[in-house]
């Protein structure tokens, strides 16, 4: 069993799906919104791979939502989840909302690891090319 929480009453028809990694709870204020009227779960991500991500929320889905297809919104890597998990699991899903997502197409991204550098620290942002240049 994957770890979960559940707002409003059931049916639960709406999954909000938090950023990451180390974001849990962070779709919570949404959730505790949308519960007014919707019965609604926020999964919690524990697998480190997206496949096991993947899985995880299939699971809970199968397991708690009395009939799929269910509204997926997802947050920042949420997002991204949503949209996999939407692309492996059709049949499961109405409907996608995704805030923050980032671009989906590389032609988007164009300056964004200046501008990720440029969010850190001077020698934050020397360690994380050093770090890239290994990788590569």
């Amino acid at each position: 069993m994957f770890p979960f929480r559940t707002y409003g009453k059931e049916p639960y028809r709406i999954v909000v799906i938090h950023g990451g990694p180390g974001a849990p709870g962070g779709m919570a204020y949404v959730a505790g919104k949308l519960s007014d009227k919707f019965g609604v779960i926020e999964p919690f991500q524990t697998s480190d791979t997206i496949r096991g991500q993947v899985e995880e929320l299939h699971s809970i889905l199968k397991d708690n939502c009395v009939r799929p297809p269910v509204k997926l919104v997802g947050h920042s890597w949420g997002a991204w989840l949503a949209f996999i998990f939407a692309a492996e699991f059709p049949d499961f899903v109405d409907r996608l909302i995704l805030i923050s997502a980032g671009a989906f197409e590389e032609k988007y991204n164009a300056g964004l690891m200046k501008i990720r550098l440029g969010r850190l620290k001077r020698n934050e942002a020397d360690e994380a090319q050093n770090l890239m240049r290994l990788i590569a």
